[in-house]
Parts: structure tokens; C-alpha cells; sequence
């Protein structure tokens, strides 16, 4: 195994220790006993505290899920106040969903917990190592984004993305 391949494994192992820890913290700052939320109803809250109100194929597309299960899962929200729909006035097709002000409160829970595990792992570093660890953290991120980029254009230049193009190939064999 080359040293490339083993500090990628190394790596893999770090986030998934980090994230699990995310996870358990993000779960805490949900503790209301009333709300018992799951991991995909506090990531729909941390995407639309992030991004705003969005429309359901939007949040859909956001949290990798099918709309009918994000519409499940707004529905939830919704009968716990956190989350409220509005149609669009221009198109009555379309339904945003945005937080309410309890949604907003879960958020901001989030976030601070979010802030004080960063600090948490920041801690045992010095400054220097603060700012180096940053640096690479960018690096890595970057990578990250491009590597999902490039995965997800490859996925979907080798399968038909739109209607159309599935009904050409279902007709003709070949799309376009």
C-alpha cells in the first residue's frame, strides 16, 4: 500500500470520527423533547437556514432524497412549526418552504453547537497550527467540491437527465 493510499484511509477514518461527533452534538442542540428530529429533518433545517427558502425539488435535490419523501419530511416539520409553504405567486406550481421562527431558533442551536465543536478541535492546536491546519482544511474542501463536481457531471453525461432524453432513448436507443 502506497503512502498516498494510506494517509487517504488515515483521513477517511479522521472525518468520519469527526462527523459522527458532528452528529451526536447536532443531535444534543435538537433536544426539545417535543421535536425529536431525525438526521434528515435537521438537515433540511441546516439547508434552509443556510440557503434560505427554497422550493421542494430544490430541497429535494439538496438532500439527495425524492421530493415525495422531502414532502413526507415537510410535513413533519410542518406540524411541529418549524418549517411553513408558501405557493409562488408567479407559478402556483410551485411550493417554497421557508423556516418559521422556531425553525430559525433550531438553526441558530445548530450552528452555535457547530461553532463550539470547531473551537473544541481547534483547541489543542496552536495558532500556527491553527492557520496551517486551516490552510489544508481549504485545500481539502476544495478538492472535495471538485471531486463531487467532476463525479456528478460524469454521471450525468452518461445518463439521460431530462424527459425528453429518456423517451429518445427508450425510442431510438440513443439519446439525442
Amino acid at each position: 500500500m502506497g503512502n498516498l493510499e494510506k494517509h487517504a484511509r488515515e483521513l477517511a477514518d479522521h472525518v468520519h470520527a469527526i462527523v459522527v461527533q458532528q452528529r451526536a452534538i447536532e443531535a444534543s442542540a435538537a433536544t426539545d423533547p417535543n421535536l425529536d428530529l431525525s438526521r434528515q429533518e435537521l438537515l433540511a433545517i441546516e439547508m434552509l437556514g443556510e440557503s434560505g427558502a427554497c422550493i421542494m425539488r430544490g430541497l429535494a435535490d439538496q438532500l439527495y432524497l425524492a421530493v415525495n419523501t422531502v414532502t413526507t419530511l415537510v410535513d413533519n416539520l410542518e406540524k411541529r412549526g418549524l418549517v411553513r409553504r408558501e405557493r409562488d405567486e408567479q407559478d402556483r406550481r410551485l411550493i417554497w418552504v421557508h423556516l418559521d421562527s422556531a425553525g430559525q431558533k433550531v438553526f441558530a442551536s445548530l450552528q452555535e453547537e457547530r461553532h463550539r465543536l470547531c473551537e473544541a478541535l481547534l483547541e489543542s492546536l496552536n495558532e500556527d497550527e491553527q492557520e496551517i491546519y486551516l490552510v489544508i482544511t481549504r485545500k481539502i474542501a476544495r478538492s472535495a467540491r471538485e471531486y463531487v463536481t467532476q463525479s456528478k457531471g460524469n454521471r450525468e453525461s452518461t445518463s439521460p437527465t431530462n424527459k425528453s432524453e429518456r423517451n429518445r432513448t427508450k425510442v431510438t436507443g440513443s439519446p439525442a
